[in-house]
This record gives C-alpha cells, structure tokens and sequence, in this order.
C-alpha cells in the first residue's frame, strides 16, 4: 500500500483526527524527515509496517484479503470438568478472511485461536474444535459464549446475568450442571472472564 492510499484509507477510517506524514511517522516511529521523504515519494509500505499500523490502532486495513492470528496449539478450553495451563505460548498462526474478521466484529491484535476438549458444550462446541476467543470482548452479553479462567483452568461456557450482580455459568450439555458465581459476596476461588469466543470450526474426517 503506498502512502497517498494509507493517507486516504487512515482519514476514511479515522474521521475527525489530523491524519498527515507526521502523524503516520509516529505511529511508526520515523522521524518527520523521513516520513516527509516518503510522502514525496509515495512510498509503498512494506507488510510489516501496514502491521505495526494495524495493532496501534486496532483497525484492519485492505492491503491483502487475510489477516493472521497467533495459534496457541497447547492451551485447551475445557467443555468438561477443566484443562489447566501448562504453557500459553503461540505454536503457530492461522490466517482467515479480512471480511470474515470484519463480519466478526474481532479485535485482531487481541484475538487468538485455542481448542476445545469435552462435551460439556456439545453439540454447539465438540472436542477439537477450533475457538476464535477475543481477548478484547469481556463484557457479557446473555447467551454469548465465553471463555473462562476458574482456578487456573479454562472452560468454554454460556453466560448468563443474573441481576444484580450474579452470573449463571452454563453447559449446553444437560448431563452438566449449571453454576451461579455471586460478586456480591467474596467466593473463595478465582474467576476471570478471558474473552468472548467469537467462532468456533472442527474439521470433518
């Protein structure tokens, strides 16, 4: 993407800010000598940089049709009586569709690819499935699922708000019971929403 179609692409996606070479250089940290080179040059940003742009101001941008997503192959969201976490670190990434990210509502640089183990969440969720958890998206909305971290384990679970200040954690298997977390009292065990799964695939053997 060369600079002039940055330009035009960052004051469409960014209304009501000052978007120039100098803002672009800081976000980059050029200094405006440089960027004012390359604004003379309509210079061509490399991928790199079209990145770093990306993650400092959460946006996707249409330099190509996918995006990529950092794959942590060895963290497991339960969908049973809980995984714990031996290491997080990425093992890979996956790349999906700019549009498919978009129709998603993702943040892309705080969402990531983990999988699920049990059936406490078929048949919506089965063991293997892919999850797109976004890291970003925290605050619950009735139905949505999410995945949570209780005691150092994670799990994939429906929640629910149980007003005023109660949440129901549900399974969408039966055979598992649902469980209510109170925040108006003090529970002895740890509690963290980790992020909204937003998508979640298998692959058919």
């Amino acid at each position: 993407m060369r600079y002039e179609e940055l330009l035009a692409t960052l004051q469409n996606l960014k209304p009501g800010e000052k978007i120039d070479h100098i803002y672009i250089g800081k976000l980059l940290n050029y200094d405006s000598k440089s960027m004012y080179s390359k604004k003379t040059q309509n210079y061509n940003f490399k991928d790199k940089e079209l990145q770093i742009i990306e993650n400092k101001l959460n946006i996707i941008l249409p330099q190509n049709d996918c995006v990529s997503l950092p794959v942590r192959g060895d963290v497991n969201a339960s969908c049973g009586f809980g995984v714990t976490i031996y290491d997080e670190g990425q093992t890979g990434t996956y790349a999906i569709g700019r549009k498919l990210a978009k129709d998603l509502g993702i943040s892309v640089n705080k969402s990531e690819i983990i999988f699920a183990k049990g059936d406490s969440m078929s048949p919506t969720i089965e063991g293997g499935d892919g999850l797109l958890v976004d890291t970003n998206k925290k605050e619950i909305y009735d139905g949505a699922v999410y995945c949570v971290r209780i005691e150092g384990q994670l799990y994939a679970k429906r929640l629910q708000k149980i007003p005023p200040k109660k949440l129901l954690v549900v399974s969408d298997n039966q055979k598992y019971k649902s469980f209510e977390v109170d925040f108006s009292k003090k529970f002895d065990f740890d509690f963290e929403i980790i992020g909204e799964v937003r998508w979640s695939g298998r692959v058919f053997m």
